[in-house]
């Protein structure tokens, strides 16, 4: 090779670099803009307090603050892919076959088929837009998947992707502190007067989405061999205070998703990690859940009565009784109503506003979706889309068991966290400001397998 060849390679390589690198730094200020919007919402609520919508009382501004978000999130991934296709067509040139990234591949298909089944239903002004309430057009379920889990994925930088948890975590406990004086203190106009304890989210189940994803993250980051001690002090705080909010909020979904997947991670980190001071955290994590629960409690400040209305709504199902439908806060006849919806359109679906009046009009039921997302990416967008969504996750998440006893802190609480939406998702709907932070944690868990890379940060002795 002649050296001004190798003058322009390396300065080709050198390019390339900073291209990389650029595209991180943006990628990393779209997804810290959408981690940070909840604390955001609350400064915009502060300066201009919310307007009057005939729709649904008083509705905030939070579609338009996320909206402009997602505009960064759109450029930063729009960014990304277009160096992914030069780096996959420049290796194409020099007779190197590309290596294709599999959850990338399904849900890319995934999203394909959305447009396509909302084509064949028609790009109606819900479908194009949304709608103030709920503010999930088309365009915000494929970003969903090819902006916030592509970005989530291709975030490269260590110190980006450990700084983003961080964030998410002070955003969250941010919030977390302002619902509690609003709870026991004096009310606060820059939170939405809904149902229970909502803080900032249109309703309080959502709220129970966001701390869901939020108490798994904590506990994993205390737990994990490549936390720092602050690191550890601070996820045991947001940890502490999250799940006395999740107890106030009254989720008991979220409430249940958080039990199954703190014993899914306890038990997973204790056969792959074969860390000792993994194991003893994990104990202590069970231990202070336990405690946090039975002195809630004991205060009189959660509800005893959701295990016996679970048991009795399981009761209900099994033997067909005619009260059957209001199994489960409603979901039941929800869910069944939604089965019939998808048994008459399979392939295709309704499209993203094909059910809400037909679920409005039904006199069981006083929702319009059908709060399980399976059966709603099913409803939607037709059966072969809920089966590429479950293809994908499946892929992701069974594909960390090899690496789990390499992984870093960041992708092991991510993986945690993600498990915990998998699980709270088969009572939950997407919504606009929560779906994002699973599908950037969901990206994140799987970061090392986009590169091709495995951290060594669990590895070796805890001295911790």
């Amino acid at each position: 090779m002649s050296e001004k060849t190798s003058k322009k390679r390396e300065a080709a390589i050198d390019a390339e670099k900073r291209w990389d690198r650029g595209c991180d730094i943006l990628a990393f200020i779209a997804l810290c803009l959408f981690v940070l919007s909840p604390v955001i919402q609350v400064i915009r609520e502060w300066l201009f307090p919310h307007r009057v919508s005939e729709y649904f009382g008083n509705m905030r501004t939070y579609p338009s603050t996320v909206n402009m978000i997602m505009t960064a999130v759109i450029l930063a991934a729009t960014l990304r892919w277009s160096g992914l296709l030069m780096k996959t067509i420049q290796k194409f040139k020099e007779g190197e076959r590309p290596k294709l990234f599999l959850p990338l591949v399904i849900f890319g298909a995934l999203a394909l088929w959305t447009y396509i089944s909302q084509s064949i239903n028609g790009f109606t002004d819900y479908a194009l837009m949304g709608e103030e309430y709920r503010n999930e057009s088309l365009l915000t379920f494929i970003t969903y998947l090819m902006g916030y889990f592509f970005l989530g994925t291709t975030l490269r930088s260590e110190r980006f992707r450990k700084a983003l948890s961080i964030i998410f975590l002070g955003s969250n406990l941010v919030i977390g502190v302002l619902a509690l004086i609003d709870r026991f203190g004096p009310k606060l106009r820059v939170f939405f007067d809904s149902e229970g304890m909502s803080a900032i989210f249109h309703q309080f189940n959502h709220y129970g989405y966001y701390l869901t994803m939020a108490i798994l993250v904590a506990a994993t980051l205390f737990i994990a061999a490549g936390s720092s001690l602050w690191i550890r002090i601070f996820s045991a705080v947001v940890f502490v205070v999250d799940n006395v909010i999740l107890i106030l909020n009254n989720t008991f979904g979220c409430y249940l998703a958080v039990i199954l997947a703190l014993l899914f991670g306890g038990v997973v980190i204790a056969i792959f990690r074969k860390n000792r001071g993994e194991w003893v955290r994990v104990a202590i994590v069970w231990a202070a859940f336990a405690l946090i629960t039975v002195v809630m409690h004991s205060l009189e400040l959660g509800s005893k009565t959701n295990m016996s209305r679970l048991v009795s709504d399981i009761g209900k199902i099994t033997s067909d009784d005619e009260k059957a439908a209001s199994a489960g806060t409603g979901r039941w006849a929800l869910w069944k109503h939604t089965v019939d919806y998808i048994s008459e359109k399979p392939v295709v679906g309704w499209g993203v506003d094909g059910i809400t009046r037909r679920l409005e009009a039904e006199k069981d039921t006083i929702n319009d979706r059908p709060h399980n997302e399976y059966l709603q990416w099913a409803a939607f967008f037709g059966i072969p889309a809920a089966l590429l969504y479950f293809a994908g996750l499946c892929v992701i998440m069974f594909g960390m068991f090899p690496r789990l006893k390499g992984s870093d802190s960041v992708s092991l609480a991510c993986f945690v966290g993600a498990a915990g939406y998998i699980a709270s998702a088969f009572v939950g709907n997407t919504m606009y400001y929560t779906a994002p932070f699973f599908f950037i944690i969901l990206g994140m868990t799987c970061r090392d397998r986009f590169y091709g890379k495995q951290s060594d940060e669990a590895s070796g002795k805890d001295a911790a």
